[in-house]
């Protein structure tokens, strides 16, 4: 007969070990969830003190722990009692916060919110000594002072054994001596000293005494803790938590550090950011981000940011349509994106500031309380740098470029959770890689809105040149200087500056238009490249075929036949396909020529007809009055309304209207084109940009070449082009642009 026993799990004494040493990563996030633990207990102020420790003769930054040496965590918060102690701060992963939290009873009487739940972080304690000691007193009255010693020292470094004991140690046999004292001893009210000023100290709260040290110390390292400290609370924006919460750090009684001036640095350098982004939400139901840019209010739908391919590729089924919601939640940010360029204006130009801007970057907090490490300088959570290594750099901002926060709660984010060595949080399951994407693609709005800033300026200073006619006026000056002071060996020199000025201005704009020229035929290749790559498959495919079997005795000749026939078909439309694309290409653009407009249009239409049916695009072309015809370079008008087409194809692949239109309306009487869509059309913030080179809408996608291109090659020819943004003039309800012709 089977015999059945219960077993229950006892665990070692080392997962103390393991919970405080090994987990938590470092003396500072061993610190900071100590603080934190007063922060919970609604303390207005904490003191950490470094005793009796030996300052290096020869290192005045080393600091030399002495077997007297402690370190010392006070505050006075609320204190513990007895029962919280025995039943809570003992038991390693105690619930208590968690199922305060999981009732909605997240906040302390301050109105704080609770920021621990796992039921480890006091175990930090031994991350930095072997024996502790606890004291703490409730703040009723009535409720006794207790003081806690536990001293692990007298066991190895992994608390398996003790000295001259070879037994393994469990861990409900881990002692701690407990006093409990009716008339305080420690927490009496008196007068303590902190940040240099006298401050009276009130009968209640926790003193935690470590002692028997690990690590090392120095000076500079408690410094870099003192200035975490500082960003431990949010200097950024309203924080629902008012109450006041200090710290203090002291070594050998002296104090070495004066409270941190981050906040007031952080709010005078914000004036030099050309784009500030200020109360931001995102509410995670609506799918909206509400903010203000430079005082002034906007928002923008998730959607809008659909071609983003990241966002398009976790939200977006292969149809365009939203097949889930963000699991991340709601969210707060705040940013500011400054202008690093020698070049920049001067308002905004930064010179010693650069190193504070580097050194603080993207924060994240919840609760108003920061989640470590987010926001160091080595730190890339949201993934910047390596999307800005693994794609084009000039997609993203630099992360270094960038300051803010975004701020997470308890409520709104509830699978946005800390990893227990608190060092980030989980980034397992949808909710983190949601959040992180979705920040990006705010991000890439940024950029684009950057872009726009550094073209306005780079716009006007072109515009001052220009109008100044500066060069040529310095020449002149120049000329008429040398001929005042009959220098006439000075003025030949001059004439041949002027002489050679001109011929290097001629060829850099040769050079430009054939830089321009190369790009149009790659962007043209491309369109084209689709087609000619499946029927080259379809060719080679076929070649195959026959090389495997068109040389067997029993293999049909009328197969062979009309295998050959399909392979010339194949290669014909290869052919034909290159043939169009060559009136592109930079050696026949010489050729002008009057060309009837719907021909081009429709020669342009071939490289898109598969897509377009695809996706259920109807491409109409309408003719008003005699045919549209204009005296050109083919390869002009081909590759203007590529571009066209190719944007429109793109924007409408983004959204689900049904139906799908894209038109072309040609006026020979007027001698005006309109190519319109009823996509998403352009912002109106965007409309004055979108000719400008290297400026795109489409985040990480688009090159921001193709319109420029375009505009610039009408014009050798003396046309234009331009973005329609009247409601009344629009044929389509999206994108509308009028290209004119008369001007020839």
């Amino acid at each position: 007969m089977a015999e059945t026993k219960i077993l229950k799990p006892r665990p070692y004494a080392r997962l103390l070990t393991m919970i405080g040493d090994q987990l938590i990563k470092n003396e500072k996030i061993a610190l900071l969830e100590l603080i934190k633990n007063s922060y919970d207990a609604d303390a207005n102020w904490v003191q950490i003190r470094f005793n009796n420790f030996e300052l290096d003769k020869d290192d005045n930054n080393k600091l030399i722990a002495k077997p007297d040496s402690s370190i010392e965590i006070e505050d006075d918060g609320i204190g513990m009692e007895l029962s919280v102690i025995e039943e809570a701060w003992l038991n390693p992963a105690t619930p208590n916060k968690y199922l305060k939290k999981r009732k909605g009873n997240n906040r302390t009487d301050k109105e704080r919110i609770i920021q621990g739940e796992k039921g480890i972080g006091r175990f930090a304690v031994y991350k930095l000594g072997s024996k502790i000691e606890i004291t703490t007193k409730p703040i009723s009255q009535k409720e006794p002072e207790i003081n806690i010693l536990n001293d692990l020292s007298q066991f190895d470094d992994e608390i398996i054994t003790k000295e001259k004991n070879d037994k393994p140690t469990f861990l409900d046999q881990i002692e701690f001596t407990c006093q409990i004292q009716s008339k305080p001893q420690y927490f009496k009210r008196r007068q303590i000293l902190f940040l240099g000023k006298k401050r009276s100290r009130p009968p209640h709260g926790t003193r935690i005494l470590i002692s028997s040290l690990k690590g090392d110390w120095t000076i500079e390292k408690i410094e870099t803790i003192f200035k975490e400290l500082n960003k431990l609370k949010t200097p950024f924006g309203d924080k629902k938590d008012k109450s006041e919460f200090e710290f203090d750090i002291k070594i050998n009684n002296k104090s070495y550090f004066k409270k941190d001036s981050f906040k007031d640095e952080f709010e005078q350098i914000i004036e030099k950011a050309p784009i500030r982004i200020t109360n931001g939400k995102y509410e995670n139901k609506k799918k909206l981000f509400s903010f203000y840019q430079n005082g002034s209010k906007r928002e923008l739908k998730l959607e809008s940011f659909f071609e983003n391919k990241e966002i398009k590729d976790r939200f977006l089924d292969k149809n365009g349509n939203l097949k889930r919601n963000p699991e991340s939640g709601s969210f707060g940010f705040t940013f500011y994106v400054f202008d690093f360029r020698p070049k920049a204006p001067e308002k905004y130009k930064l010179t010693s500031e650069k190193a504070f801007v580097k050194n603080n970057r993207i924060y994240l907090f919840r609760d108003d309380i920061r989640v470590q490490p987010y926001g160091n300088p080595d730190d890339d959570w949201l993934g910047i740098d390596v999307k800005r290594g693994t794609a084009k750099a000039g997609d993203f901002l630099s992360n270094d470029q960038t300051m803010g926060h975004i701020s997470i709660s308890v409520i709104n984010n509830p699978k946005l959770k800390d990893k227990t060595n608190r060092e980030g949080l989980i980034e397992i399951g949808n909710a983190f890689q949601d959040f992180t994407i979705i920040i990006r693609g705010f991000l890439g709005y940024l950029l684009q809105e950057f872009r726009k800033y550094k073209t306005v300026q780079e716009r006007q200073k072109k515009l001052d040149i220009l109008e100044k006619n500066t060069i040529s006026n310095q020449l002149d000056l120049f000329k008429e200087h040398l001929e005042n002071k009959n220098d006439k060996q000075g003025l030949k020199y001059a004439n041949e500056i002027i002489k050679n000025y001109q011929n290097e201005r001629d060829y850099l704009i040769e050079r430009a238009e054939f830089t321009e020229d190369l790009a149009a035929v790659g962007i043209t290749v491309e369109a084209a490249s689709h087609d000619l790559m499946l029927m080259v498959e379809r060719a080679k495919d076929k070649i195959d075929y026959l090389a495997k079997h068109g040389t067997s005795p029993k293999f049909d000749k009328i197969e062979l036949k009309d295998g050959l026939e399909q392979l010339r078909g194949q290669i014909t439309i290869i052919e034909d396909q290159i043939r169009g694309i060559q009136p592109i290409f930079r050696s026949s653009r010489r050729v002008s020529k009057k060309h009837r407009i719907k021909d081009i249009i429709e020669s342009v239409r071939k490289y898109y007809d598969s897509n377009l049916g695809k996706n259920e695009i109807k491409f109409e072309v309408k003719e008003i009055g005699p045919p549209l015809v204009a005296k050109c370079s083919e390869a002009f008008l081909l590759q203007t309304f590529i571009n066209l087409l190719d944007n429109s194809y793109y924007w409408l692949t983004t959204i689900d209207n049904k139906p799908k239109v894209i038109k072309a309306s040609l006026d020979g009487n007027k001698l005006v084109a309109f190519f319109s869509d009823n996509g998403p059309g352009v912002k109106e913030d965007d409309a004055e940009y979108i000719f400008e080179p290297f400026f795109s809408t489409k985040g990480i996608d688009g090159r921001g070449l193709g319109l420029y291109i375009a505009r610039q090659l009408l014009e050798r020819a003396d046309f234009k082009i331009e973005y329609v943004t009247k409601k009344n003039d629009k044929i389509l309800s999206g994108a509308n642009f009028k290209i004119d012709f008369s001007t020839e």
